[in-house]
Parts: structure tokens; sequence; C-alpha cells
């Protein structure tokens, strides 16, 4: 049995992992969309990389010992080659490289990484890329052992976010397909089951034109790479990586022993706590009796942070001892180092007092906070998109893109809400006209309400972007300063975070350690029937049963969509943004189809917010 990189990754995560990965147990990222979409990035990235080395070959085969062949007679054949895909094995380990230059008696083992890097960051430590240093330190020992007579250097290739791109509509140049035959496992994806995702195929969009070498000419001279040397940091890790390897072959050769292994508080994420049809869960196989016991010490609000890894995590202690019921907690151990109750530490004793009697809590402070707020009432919430290669000209990698509002207000008490929104529909740089639009749907009077600090974060990087992209709206800029707190500058704002009442004023059992607005919103729609009665948000009650998520009602429109494309988190919406501006151009109906999918996400997320500040007026007597 052989030892790829994926094997080799998820193993120093945990070595039963690499036991129950081998079995081809079933895992959460089987079905992830947000693991997939990540994957894909990934691929873009590599696809962009491939050609910045026009004259570089792929390795293929229809099996690794054929991947292996090939590439064997390319080093010999030539004294200077690139090869993408460069499969090798040595003693049970296999791999395959991102790039590999070829000179003379020199290798050159070129990495491929979607996460971003500044060079113009100073203090852009490499320690923040010391996972992909130690996945390059594995292939370097595995082409070391089985190419011996090579010098050998190991490279990370990274987005630059120092650097912008000249081109317009860049990320349109690349196509995700699907490949029918899937001869290797995605590395890029922690761990996958029976069930695995399809190796995308990115296709690019000059491959077949005449004028491709102009195109080529164009990335090489716009390259929004920037190349890491790491040979020092490779070297520094190598006795390390020797033993993990020689440990994990040991583990696939002669099984797994008990020692190599523990539960932990990081099994809270183990992506192997999921069942098939024949019962096969891993994580049900490591805690045994312990799986089931509910409310559960992972459900406690920022558990794992309680402890040090030099003293120890409060919650192994509990693990190692079998005391994992959420009521075994000791609540003098949410205090912090001066024996005192810090604001995380009084939202854990809330959280406790309040499960152990199955009770919900408002805080008296709640009226008042609520009271503060100025009618008209605004519930915004932003969709935005953000990716390796950026769509317009001028941006940088990863410099975000805000496509879509939405925001209900309610003028004075009493009144219903008015909807209003907007999406991009063009195909330029949106955000100047999204922050124009929302300030002309809300102005500078009433309380402006978002979940979560995200909003606020959105509209005070736009403020910047004005002085980058040398945007002139006197106007905008002053209402944007009037809007957006900002610490650095001790401005404070209008917006007002529904968030931070959660933490500061309400908790509900439902909601666990949570106080996010899916969390928040069943655990109050579902408990409180009268809600279904209210006019504005009947909508949302369905037909057969009303103790459904609100979420759970939203539909794909009726049409060529399928179902799995509903838009119901962030995930989907920028995969649905991304189609509408580089996937669906030439068809206007499917287009249309998920312009509308957005706009009805959106709006439910606005509404969320509006049954939560309902139910806490109800509640606290206003």
């Amino acid at each position: 049995m052989i030892l790829s990189k994926s094997d080799y990754k998820i193993a120093t995560s945990c070595c039963k992992k690499l036991v129950y990965k081998k079995a081809s147990y079933p895992t959460m990222n089987d079905g992830n969309e947000y693991m997939e979409m990540l994957a894909q990035g990934g691929y873009i990235v590599s696809k962009y990389a491939q050609l910045l080395y026009p004259m570089g070959i792929e390795v293929k085969g229809n099996s690794i010992e054929e991947a292996i062949h090939i590439t064997k007679t390319l080093l010999k054949d030539n004294e200077y080659i690139t090869l993408f895909e460069a499969t090798f094995l040595s003693d049970g380990k296999v791999i395959r490289t991102d790039i590999l230059e070829k000179k003379k008696d020199v290798l050159h083992i070129i990495e491929v990484k979607s996460k971003s890097y500044d060079s113009d960051d100073e203090d852009n430590p490499k320690k923040k890329f010391e996972e992909y240093i130690e996945d390059v330190a594995y292939q370097i020992l595995t082409v070391k052992e089985a190419c011996p007579d090579y010098e050998i250097h190991p490279y990370l290739l990274l987005p630059d976010k120092a650097k912008r791109t000249t081109i317009d509509g860049l990320a349109g140049w690349f196509t995700i397909t699907k490949m029918e035959d899937e001869r290797f496992e995605i590395e890029e994806l922690p761990a996958q089951g029976a069930i695995k995702f399809q190796k995308p195929l990115i296709e690019f969009k000059y491959e077949n034109s005449i004028d491709k070498g102009k195109y080529i000419d164009l990335l090489q001279n716009d390259n929004l790479l920037t190349l890491m040397p790491v040979d020092k940091e490779v070297n520094e890790m190598m006795n390390t990586v020797v033993s993990k390897a020689n440990l994990y072959l040991n583990i696939l050769e002669n099984g797994i022993q008990p020692k190599d292994y523990s539960i932990n508080k990081n099994c809270k994420n183990c992506e192997f706590n999921i069942g098939d049809e024949m019962g096969k869960n891993g994580y049900r196989e490591c805690w045994k009796e312990l799986t089931d016991i509910s409310p559960h010490i992972f459900d406690l609000y920022f558990g794992g942070a309680i402890g040090s890894p030099s003293k120890g995590f409060y919650l192994n202690e509990l693990i190692n001892n079998k005391k994992v019921s959420f009521f075994n907690l000791d609540i003098e151990r949410f205090k912090n180092s001066k024996g005192e109750y810090g604001s995380r530490g009084e939202r854990q004793l809330l959280q406790f007092e309040n499960t152990k009697i199955n009770s919900e809590w408002i805080s008296s402070e709640m009226k008042n906070a609520l009271s503060r707020l100025k009618y008209p009432l605004h519930f915004i919430d932003f969709e935005t998109y953000t990716g390796a290669i950026p769509y317009h000209k001028g941006m940088r990698p990863y410099e975000f893109i805000a496509f879509q509002w939405s925001c209900h207000t309610i003028q004075k008490p009493g009144d219903a809400p008015q909807h209003s929104e907007f999406i991009n529909r063009e195909y330029n740089f949106p955000n100047f006209r999204f922050a124009e639009q929302l300030m002309q749907a809300i102005g500078t009077t009433g309380t402006p309400v978002m979940w979560s600090s995200f909003e606020n974060t959105i509209l005070r990087t736009i403020l910047e972007q004005m002085d980058v992209y040398n945007y002139q709206n006197d106007t905008l800029r002053e209402w944007l300063t009037g809007i957006t707190t900002d610490k650095k500058q001790n401005r404070t704002g209008r917006f007002v975070d529904m968030n931070e009442l959660t933490l500061k004023y309400y908790f509900h059992p439902y909601m666990k350690g949570k106080t996010s607005i899916k969390k928040v919103l069943p655990a109050i729609w579902n408990n409180n029937p009268y809600l279904h009665a209210i006019p504005w948000f009947e909508q949302y009650v369905p037909a057969d049963e009303t103790t459904l998520n609100p979420y759970d009602t939203l539909a794909p429109i009726i049409g060529e969509l399928e179902k799995e494309e509903v838009v119901k988190d962030g995930t989907g919406a920028m995969r649905a943004y991304n189609e509408i501006m580089f996937g669906s151009a030439n068809n206007p109906e499917r287009r249309e189809q998920l312009i509308q999918l957005l706009l009805q996400y959106c709006e439910l997320d606005t509404m969320a917010m509006v049954i939560i500040w309902k139910y806490w007026m109800d509640k606290s007597g206003l």
C-alpha cells in the first residue's frame, strides 16, 4: 500500500484518519460544496501557473505506474525540460509535483498553492505557510530518494496580493469542467471517502485560438504569482517529515497501534463523523459510547480555547477522563488567568446555567439596546466574491467584489418592512455602484443594522478603494465615512451589530455555543409559533410543517436549474455569481434564473434579521 501526498497530509492531523481514508470511509467532504469550491480554485491557479511555463509538458498516464515511467523517460531524455504532474515513487511514497523544472543536473520542485501572499509585507512570515512547506518537504524527500543524483530546490508559487492585473475579465479566461476519467485523487481536499469529487478540468479560453501566443504573453507580463524559495525551511523540517512518513508507512503495513492516536478536542471537526449504508463512521468508532452524549462539551462556546498547549487544554482533560457531558464542565475553569470571568467566560457561564435548566435568556439590557435604535431601521446583508484570479482590470488577487445587497427597512413602529435590493448585472467593477445604490436606498437617517461586522468591513474597504482607484464622489466618501466604524482611526459609525447584541443579551439552548444568524433564527422561529402568523413572515411557513428553518423554504426557480443549485449559503452565492459573470453569458434565460435565486437568498437573510428583531422587541415589551 502506498502513501500519497494526500495520505501524508491527513495523517498529520490524525493517524487514525489515514486508516479510515484507506478503508474508503465516507467523509463530510464527499458532499461539501465549500471544499469542492476550494479545490476548484486551486486547480484554476494551477492552470494559470502552467500557462506561465508554455513549454511545459503534462505527464499523462492511465495509472500511477505509467505516469512514473513517463516521468523517468522524459527526465532521462532531456537536459532541459519542464513537467507538470511529474510522478515519483520511492519506498512506498508516491507524489506528483505541480511543476518540475530540470536544468541539467538541477531539479526545481514548484508547489502551486492558491493561498494568498503579499510580497510588500515585510512582516509576512513564512511560518504561516508551514503546512504547505511540509507538503513540499514530503515531495522533496520522495524525489531525492527516487533521483539521488540531482541537486533539488523547493519553491512555493502563490498569488501575490501586492500585484494588480492589467487584464479585464481575467477570471473568465478559465472555465471549469469535469473529468469523466478520475485517475488520481484530488490532493487539495483533506480527505475523501468512497464518493470522490471528480478532478476538475480547467480549460483556457484561448487554447485553440490562433492568437494563443499573444494571450500567453499577456499572462506572463501580468504574472500575478510570486515564486517563494523554501530550501531553508524544508531542510529544517526534513527530519520530522522523515519520521512521520516512516510512522505512516508502518501503520499502512502493520496496522495502527493505540499509542499512535488519541481522541481529543480536535475530533470536534472530524470529517469522518458521518455514516453510510454500511454503518461506517470513523468518529463513532473512535468515541464509542461517548458519541451520543448530549449536550456535549463540544457545544461550549469557545470551549476548545480553555487552557494552553503547554499546560494542557481543558476539554482534552475531560475527554481523557471520559467526562464529555456538557454538565461535567466546571464553571471555575471558565475564568481567565486573573481568576475573573472575562467576556468569553461570562458567555460560557451564561450558556452553562441556561442549558442546565433548558431555559431561554434575554437580558434586561436588551430593551435599552433596542430602544437606542433610531427609525427608520435598515436591516442589511451583503454578498461578495473573492478569488485568486481577479475579475476586473486593476484588481489584486483576493480583492473582494461586492455584487449584491438586500435591505428591509421599517420606517416607523408598526410599519411593515419594505424591501430594496441591488445585484450587479454588468461586467465591470461594481463596488462603487454597489455603495452608491445602498446610499440612495437608506440615506443618512435611521439605524443600519447588520449581523456581524462583515458589512462594516466591506463598506470601509470600499472607502479605501476610492483612493486606490481614484474614484471621485465626495458625497459617497462622506456617507461611507459616517456609516462605518474604524478603530484604527478612532471613528464610530452608525452600524449596529445584531451578532454583538446576541452575544451580550440573548441565549437559547438550541443555539448551543453559536451566535450565527442561521443558528439564532431556527431557535426563535421553531419555539415561537406566533411569529408564523405575522403577515410579514407568512411566506416562510411551509404548508405541511411549521417547524422548518425558514432557509429550507428556498426553492429553485422552475426551469433548467436542478434542485441542488438552490442558493442556501454564501458558497452557493459565490458560485452562482461566478456563473452569471462568466458561465452563462450566452444563455440569458439561465443567467436571469441565477440572478433571481441570488435575490431570493439575500432577501431571506435580511428578513431573518427582521424576524429576530421583532421577537426581541416583543420579549422586551416594546
